[in-house]
């Protein structure tokens, strides 16, 4: 409400917060633990991420994707923006280890952007783990629809458990609130979006159809 964005949102989450906590000799856990004051601005960075993403919740990696894509949607920001920002994925997470391990952001000199499907596309093996982060997945997704690999899409997702509602759908159509109408990314999750029921669908259809383990029995 006081116009706050991005990485000033975050740090100025923390003066409140620090000076609610100063007002007490001590502040414990309900256990008795004494909360120290690095557990405490944990606790702002995550209460500031919540704050901005709404009803989403997902990986540490796709909250800070989706949270940089509604604070600055695909604009040229600073780097140390990024870098502060990182910090709602987690401690575990810094901004280089996201941009070079992850991909998520595309680095030029002082500044960078959010990294779009055509910036990760090329990733090898983008999404092909058992237990992928959200943004990977769902690009995974949108580049088998681009490339119409239609019957691949369905076994990619069903693979996953990623056809019925849940995280995965929350975050996309969370991207699609956020990114820019004419944005390729936005056009073809609305594609994936619309298709959901007829995915789902069809997936069952190529389920029922499989022979059961008795039956590939009995063949032999």
């Amino acid at each position: 409400s006081y116009g706050f964005r991005g990485a000033d949102l975050i740090v100025a989450c923390y003066g409140p917060a620090v000076g609610v906590f100063g007002k007490y000799e001590r502040v414990e856990k309900a256990d008795g633990t004494r909360v120290g004051v690095p557990e405490l601005l944990d606790l702002a960075r995550r209460a500031a991420r919540d704050t901005i993403a709404g009803e989403f919740r997902g990986d540490n990696l796709s909250t800070l994707y989706y949270v940089w894509a509604n604070l600055y949607g695909v604009s040229e920001q600073a780097w140390d923006d990024a870098r502060l920002m990182a910090q709602i994925g987690g401690e575990s997470e810094n901004a280089m280890e996201v941009a070079r391990g992850h991909g998520i952001f595309v680095v030029d000199g002082p500044t960078c952007r959010l990294a779009l499907l055509a910036d990760r596309a090329h990733k090898r093996n983008l999404g092909m783990e058992p237990n992928p982060p959200l943004i990977d997945a769902l690009h995974r997704a949108m580049l088998l629809w681009r490339e119409e690999k239609r019957s691949e899409l369905i076994g990619y997702l069903a693979d996953r458990g990623l056809l019925e509602d849940g995280p995965f759908w929350k975050l996309a159509q969370a991207l699609f609130e956020v990114l820019p109408r004419d944005l390729e990314d936005r056009k073809l999750i609305s594609a994936l979006w619309g298709e959901r029921p007829t995915l789902r669908a069809e997936a069952k259809r190529i389920r029922s159809a499989e022979p059961t383990l008795f039956d590939k029995e009995e063949k032999k």
